[in-house]
């Protein structure tokens, strides 16, 4: 599999980076992904970029290249549906570029709102992410993950 099926909206691509963040512009949210194993991996831009139209888009795709795992990763402030919304949208548009890659999604809030747990969407794309042998992990503030 070729881990660069964009030549846009890239921050980089294949490289081994040790830590790879994400981060929105105000610093209330992150996303931290350690790379102990210095697997290649490719960071690309999905908000206005890789999906640049008014429609529903995650922020970041993190492609592990060596283990063929993606991850598409939203930073929010307390709209757990709305990220729900955005994740699976992007999923649908972009995973057919990188089919053999499993599904992980990714969340970060500055809140959770309790009752947006039971939500039919959320339960809808953790079906989803199941299916594409992935889970959905969200988190407020920091979610930090190594592999």
């Amino acid at each position: 599999m070729d881990c660069d099926p964009y030549k846009k909206c890239f921050e980089f691509i294949k490289q081994k980076n040790k830590v790879v963040t994400c981060s929105d512009k105000k610093p209330s949210t992150k996303y931290i992904y350690t790379n102990n194993s210095l697997d290649e991996l490719s960071k690309y831009i999905v908000d206005g970029c890789l999906i640049d139209d008014d429609g529903a888009k995650c922020d970041f795709l993190l492609l592990n290249c060596n283990k063929e795992i993606s991850y598409f990763i939203e930073l929010k402030g307390s709209d757990l549906i709305r990220a729900v919304e955005q994740i699976d949208r992007s999923i649908d548009i972009l995973h057919k570029d990188f089919k053999s890659f499993s599904v992980e999604a990714r969340i970060v809030l500055t809140r959770v709102n309790t009752t947006d747990l039971k939500s039919a969407k959320l339960i809808r794309l953790e079906s989803k992410l199941r299916k594409l042998n992935g889970k959905l992990i969200k988190k407020s503030i920091l979610l930090e993950e190594t592999n």
